[in-house]
């Protein structure tokens, strides 16, 4: 990053920066690209259920979802080979449609000059702005994710919450996938759960992380994922999450959310007085990516009335 030695005139300042804007920029693309790519790792959800490909990585914009076919053994009586024949499917290649996402800021000239813009924060809060617009996008497309549901009568319900009923569903999900399957829902949804089952035996450490998260991390043996809720921007009444939804997902290789991110960051900037006839100076942060739902396996939708 740019270095000015303390105590230098407003002259020098913008003569520095202008000297070294390209390298002021390209130092703004790179650590903002980074800090996503490195925040995405880091979370939990994303790394069970959220492929990122990337193509400053070298990946190309393709997402290969396997035959979901289940083959049927049959019991073979001496030495014939008289069986039926199934066909392996050869799985389907996707690609995400991508689009340009920015974000723009502005500083006061005078402030700009005296060299009271903090660039780190500058770079930080870009950082922020996208992290929370890449997750939006994520959870948004998982809730989105029940519309694709077949069949719609075994796999999706919609009542008031009753247990049997949602039992019943995550042992559909386990048994169409050959694998453990885990409830997936806002805290706030999560937490409906404990209504439909006697707390009253759980132990002292249960009771512990019950009263510190608001639920419990299994119930009735399955394994329970909450999904981050959040506003649309600038609107706290606006939530971008179901909290009356419940996704049922099997957690075997289902990586059902894509994320391509090509990797082209752009940083613009207009800081000329006959652009900007109040002396401010702007900058804008542009990148490229896509987030889709790629659905290979049954899961399973519950919407609570």
């Amino acid at each position: 990053m740019l270095q000015v030695a303390p105590g230098c005139s407003r002259k020098e300042l913008r003569r520095a920066i202008r000297r070294h804007k390209t390298d002021v920029f390209e130092v703004i693309e790179e650590t903002v690209e980074n800090l996503l790519v490195s925040g995405w790792g880091e979370n939990p959800f994303f790394n069970e259920f959220v492929e990122i490909k990337s193509m400053a990585l070298g990946d190309t914009n393709e997402f290969y979802v396997p035959d979901e076919s289940i083959l049927t053994v049959s019991e073979v009586s001496g030495n014939h080979h008289d069986l039926f024949r199934q066909r392996l499917g050869e799985g389907r290649t996707f690609a995400v449609k991508t689009s340009w996402y920015g974000v723009k800021i502005y500083a006061e000239y005078e402030l700009f000059m005296a060299g009271k813009v903090d660039w780190a924060n500058f770079v930080q809060k870009i950082y922020e702005a996208f992290d929370k617009k890449v997750n939006d996008m994520v959870y948004a497309a998982v809730m989105a994710a029940g519309n694709k549901v077949l069949p719609t009568s075994q796999f999706t319900k919609t009542g008031s919450l009753n247990k049997d009923t949602l039992l019943t569903l995550v042992e559909d999900v386990q048994a169409a996938n050959g694998a453990e399957a885990v409830i997936m829902g806002t805290k706030a949804a999560l937490s409906k759960l404990t209504a439909l089952s006697d707390v009253s035996w759980i132990s002292d450490s249960m009771k512990q992380e019950r009263h510190t998260t608001g639920r419990l991390a299994l119930w009735e043996g399955v394994r329970l994922v909450e999904i981050p809720q959040s506003f649309a921007p600038n609107d706290t009444m606006t939530k971008l999450v179901d909290n009356n939804k419940l996704l049922i997902m099997p957690v075997a290789d289902n990586k059902f959310v894509k994320i391509y991110d090509e990797g082209d960051a752009q940083v613009r900037e207009i800081n000329d007085s006959a652009t900007n006839m109040d002396m401010t100076i702007e900058y804008e942060y542009q990148q490229k990516m896509g987030v889709a739902t790629i659905i290979g396996r049954r899961f399973g939708m519950y919407t609570i009335e």
